[in-house]
């Protein structure tokens, strides 16, 4: 049922040109499904090498999340982005973008029903909580929010690629990333 709900969520995602942003992609970028979802990490944007394949999180940035995935044991996991297509000159996303992709967002949640959502950065943790803090001020706190009638616990932590550039934050960023998949294993 889910895996259907997420197919039909893809299709629509691969076909989208509500906004500027199709214009300027290679590819647009739907989520990733491995296992039951159960584990829900929203990034902000596709990057040079998510454009190019039509990929969430396969360069630099999702080769760091991808093993500390693997190093945690997170096998119920769901990858996207708060906006699928690539913004030119890897621009950060405008809040109109993120606005035209949040429904598909919503929907993923309400596929999937995961047990706890990971906000990678300061733009997924917008599109999620509709706050725009510093990520300094979010990190590392949960904050309860409800989507299509699906109510789950968010965890703000740094975007991978920003661990990529500082190194200080790897330590922060893979606990952060047990943390949430600890959460989900006792939450059955």
């Amino acid at each position: 049922m889910s895996q259907d709900c997420i197919s039909a969520i893809r299709e629509e995602v691969l076909s989208c040109c509500s906004c500027e942003l199709c214009k300027y992609r290679t590819r647009p970028v739907p989520g990733e499904l491995m296992g039951s979802g159960k584990l829900f990490l929203v990034g902000e944007a596709p990057g040079k090498r998510e454009d190019e394949l039509g990929r969430p999180f396969v360069g630099k940035a999702g080769i760091l999340l991808r093993k500390t995935l693997d190093e945690v044991g997170a096998k119920d996991v769901y990858i996207t982005n708060a906006v699928k297509c690539r913004p030119p000159n890897n621009r950060t996303p405008t809040r109109s973008e993120i606005e035209t992709c949040k429904p598909y967002l919503i929907r993923e949640i309400s596929c999937l029903r995961p047990k706890v959502i990971v906000a990678l950065g300061k733009t997924a943790s917008y599109a999620l909580l509709g706050v725009d803090r510093s990520l300094k001020e979010m990190r590392g706190r949960r904050f309860q929010a409800e989507y299509g009638g699906v109510k789950v616990d968010v965890i703000v932590t740094y975007h991978p690629a920003a661990v990529v550039r500082n190194p200080k934050y790897l330590l922060p960023f893979k606990f952060d990333i047990r943390r949430a998949w600890e959460e989900v294993k006792g939450l059955g």
